[in-house]
């Protein structure tokens, strides 16, 4: 081959092969779009998920708190009802017993996890309803 006919050659070749630069977004998710409005909604609907999270954090801490202050206010105290007193032995084989509280982070967890329960029935209500209108 000559010279001049590689290089006719490499010019055909080239024409076949197609080349893009294109920039990709990548959003907070790690997700990637080649568009940037693409990548603007997503980026838009995880800001509104985050937002979505904090507030219901917000509003779980205030419940608590609420909760809190009215027990406190009132120097009530939160027990278990199956085992109100424990008891403890002595060394002269008495008992001393004190009330089964339960704790403030005991009380705290259960309050989240409560809402997290109710938050996913509620959930499976609207999801029947919808259902049920179609």
């Amino acid at each position: 081959m000559t010279k001049n006919s590689k290089d006719i050659w490499i010019k055909e070749l080239k024409k076949l092969l197609k080349t893009e630069l294109a920039t990709v977004y990548v959003t907070t998710s790690n997700k990637r779009f080649l568009s940037l409005d693409d990548a603007l909604e997503h980026e838009m609907d995880e800001e509104k998920k985050r937002e979505i999270i904090k507030k219901k954090g917000i509003i779980i801490m205030k419940i608590y708190e609420l909760l809190s202050r009215v027990l406190s206010k009132n120097e009530w105290g939160v027990f278990f009802k199956g085992e109100p007193l424990e008891g403890h032995p002595t060394q002269d084989g008495m008992k001393i017993y004190r009330v089964n509280e339960v704790s403030p982070d005991k009380l705290f967890d259960e309050i989240k996890s409560e809402s997290k329960q109710m938050e996913i029935e509620c959930q499976e209500d609207l999801n029947q309803q919808t259902e049920g209108e179609s």
